[in-house]
Formats: C-alpha cells, sequence, structure tokens
C-alpha cells in the first residue's frame, strides 16, 4: 500500500487564512493529524478522522500502523518556521514520500497587519530555547520574537538592558476573533503594568524595533567597572578584548569557560555566541555568587552555569566547539584529555601567566599533537594620576594560547 504523506502549514488558526492548496488537502484527507488546537482551523465540510498529537515517534507510529492512504500532518503557521517539521521528515522519509504545502507564518501576518517589512528581522524563538535574545535586539534594528515565558519578564528584562525606548508591536491571538495588536514602547508598558497582565503568551508574537541598534560598542573588552567583582580575581578587559578574537565564536556555538571566576568572559562569550550556548564552571563559593550576579546583570541567558570543578564537572555537559581555559586548579592535562574526549577538533584557548605555565601547556601540545598554535604576550599598562602627573602602571602580563584538536 503506497501511503501519501503532506505535511501542511495551517497558519495562525483561522480557517479562513488557509491557503487554497492546503485547503484541498485538508478535504481530500483520510486521516489528519495535529495538536488538539488545530483541529479548529480545519475546513468546516473536513470529514477526515482527526488524531491528536504533535509527538513525532507518535505521529509516526500511527502512520505505520493506520490503513488510510491520504494522510495530512498540520503545523501552526507555515511548516519551514519553527515548526516540527524537519524532525518528522526526517523520521518519515526514508519509508514515505512526503510532501510540504506552506502555511500562512506569523512573522508575515504580524508584519502586513502593522506595516513593518520584515526581510530585515533578526527573527528569535523562545520556545523551550535559552538564546541571548537582548543582544540580537542591541545589535539589530529589527528583532521579531516567538516568546517563551511572560511578556512582564520580555519587558523588564529590556528595561534593565537600557532598551526602555525600543517600539515594541505585540501580536496576541493573531487571526483570532479576539485578536490584539499592541504597540508601545518597553519603558511606557512597564510604567503601566496592567497592560502586561493576562496575556495569552503561548499564541503572542512581537517585533522589537530598536532604533539605536548598532550604535553601541563592540561588545570585546567589556569595561571592568560595569562587573561585580568582589575580591574573585578578574581577567582585564584589555586581555579580555584579545582573548576574545582568538576564540573565534559563532553565533550559535557550544562553549566552555572553565576556571570562569566572575564571569566577565563568560559575559562575552554568551554575547557573541548569543544563539548557542556558554557553560561556565566554577567551584570557589565566592565566584558563583559573582558569576550568578553577573549573569543576571548583563541579562546573559544561554549562559549556564555549572557548580563544581573540572574535569568531573564537564562529563554531563554536551559536547563543545570552543573552549577557554581560565583556570585549571592543576588539572591541565586532565581537563585538555576530557575536552578532546568530546570533540577532537575543538578550538582551545588558555590564558596563562608563569613560564612554568607556558612550559607545561607547550608540552602538552607536542603530547596531544594539537594544531594551529598561536601564543601571544599581553602586557598591557594603564595610566593613572599622581599629584597633577600621568604615569603608567602595567598589568600582569598574560600568555594568549590558542589551539585545536588534530581531528579524531
Amino acid at each position: 500500500m503506497s501511503k501519501s504523506i503532506t505535511i501542511v502549514g495551517i497558519g495562525m488558526g483561522n480557517p479562513d487564512l488557509l491557503t487554497k492548496e492546503v485547503r484541498c488537502a485538508l478535504l481530500d484527507a483520510e486521516l489528519i493529524i495535529g495538536a488538539k488546537r488545530m483541529k479548529d482551523a480545519l475546513p468546516k465540510n473536513c470529514r477526515a478522522q482527526y488524531h491528536e498529537t504533535y509527538d513525532g515517534k507518535e505521529i509516526y507510529s500511527i502512520i505505520s500502523k493506520t490503513e488510510c492512504e491520504n494522510i495530512v500532518i498540520c503545523m501552526s503557521g507555515d511548516s519551514g518556521f519553527y515548526s516540527g517539521t524537519k524532525g518528522l521528515v526526517s523520521l518519515l522519509e526514508k519509508e514515505y514520500e512526503v510532501n510540504i504545502m506552506a502555511g500562512i507564518s506569523s512573522i508575515s501576518y504580524l508584519a502586513a497587519k502593522s506595516g513593518i517589512s520584515w526581510q530585515d528581522a533578526c527573527i528569535v524563538s523562545l520556545h523551550g530555547r535559552k538564546e541571548n535574545w537582548i543582544q540580537a535586539v542591541k545589535s539589530h534594528e529589527k528583532t521579531f520574537l516567538l516568546m517563551g515565558g511572560s511578556l512582564r519578564t520580555i519587558v523588564e528584562k529590556l528595561c534593565m538592558a537600557g532598551l526602555r525606548e525600543c517600539k515594541l508591536v505585540i501580536g496576541i491571538r493573531l487571526s483570532y476573533p479576539d485578536e490584539k495588536i499592541i504597540t508601545a514602547k518597553a519603558g511606557t508598558l512597564l510604567d503601566r503594568g496592567d497592560k502586561l497582565e493576562g496575556i495569552d503568551t503561548a499564541l503572542s508574537v512581537l517585533f522589537i524595533i530598536n532604533e539605536q541598534a548598532g550604535r553601541a560598542a563592540a561588545s570585546f573588552g567589556i569595561a571592568d567597572d560595569k562587573f561585580i567583582r568582589g575580591q574573585a580575581p578578574m581577567t582585564k578587559s584589555e586581555v579580555r578584548a584579545v582573548t576574545m578574537s582568538r576564540l573565534r565564536l559563532k553565533e550559535n556555538a557550544v562553549a566552555y569557560d572553565i576556571g570562569a571566576g566572575t564571569g566577565s568572559v563568560s559575559v562575552e562569550m554568551a554575547a557573541q555566541a548569543w544563539r548557542g550556548t556558554v557553560y561556565a564552571v566554577e567551584s570557589s563559593p565566592k565566584a558563583l555568587e559573582l558569576l550568578y550576579a553577573n549573569r543576571e546583570g548583563f541579562i546573559a541567558d544561554n549562559l549556564e552555569i555549572i557548580e563544581g570543578k573540572a574535569p568531573e564537572a564537564l562529563l554531563k555537559l554536551p559536547a563543545p566547539d570552543t573552549v577557554f581555559i581560565g583556570g585549571s586548579k592543576g588539572k591541565k592535562e586532565e581537563i585538555l584529555a576530557a575536552v578532546l574526549q568530546k570533540n577532537p577538533s575543538v578550538h582551545i584557548v588558555m590564558n596563562l601567566i608563569s613560564l612554568e605555565s607556558l612550559s607545561e601547556t607547550l608540552a602538552l601540545v607536542k603530547a596531544y599533537g594539537l594544531e594551529n598554535l598561536e601564543i601571544t604576550q599581553i602586557a598591557a599598562a594603564r595610566g593613572r594620576e599622581i599629584a597633577g602627573q600621568h604615569l603608567m602602571e602595567g598589568l600582569n602580563p598574560v600568555f594568549i594560547v590558542s589551539m585545536d584538536g588534530k581531528g579524531a
């Protein structure tokens, strides 16, 4: 028996917004599979069986067992816009021919309703994700956000980040009879807290317009006084800037900061890899307290703090693309072995102070056959005024060593 499998985007939920192609597919179907909410989006004269589920494995099981030949799977919005289509196709395509039909997405609908062009928007989803969306807003004039969590939290974080003047265009229950679109500045919404209550964020999306985007200074080398420091050691801004350049982080990187201390490097890594995740590993209680405070202060939602000592604390973490080692507590080789086991091609950067540490590191580079070795020494000095004279005061010299695993 040859089964016809079609995955369709049904739009936001109003049956009037179904494309003609999708409407015909639904009317011709013998079996329709989708989440409970999507049943209300079907054409009124649709007579197919309907099975309520959005779990990929369950959908595969249903298709395998059914005798129906014409099967349609419903996805909300557009089938290719943050839907389960990609994962579902990978499950089905080995046994079945899968046809995909587009629907109207929430971004195109809200853009049309509010007169906003979206071809230059940065698109971020917070559904089950922890992305550093504040960094996206800071660097893009337009950010489209699929909300997760409360609208109040989003507005509060924007205001904490100094983005009170950003304009928000919030689409609530788009396409439904009770559809609402609210336009206001973040600061105004926060001051008028009543507007933030009772909003169904599961069915809400928003544009954030930041006319000041791109005018802020680059993230590398954030001023030291922006961090909560306490008594824990902190990588100085001059060294941090060069360290970040050596890390070469991609925006979706999985990265470790081992021996994170106050989190100054972690925070900058989280801003650079804003679509990825940075795992800050630290064991000192005093440093951890500062690390949590700096994560909150910089709203680095994609920064995961791991309490413990490396390499043991690394065991349950996902394989990294990039690793920064700021402190090893005498376990440099064990840490190196652990990260290379997780990813033999991992990119590694170490900051070292003593000649003995540099000598040990070079021996490990040779022993593990590491490649693309770069060594830089930073010996920065800062000027300060004493009795009307400006004198240069040297900071501790630091060796910055970067290298790559040789691969499997």
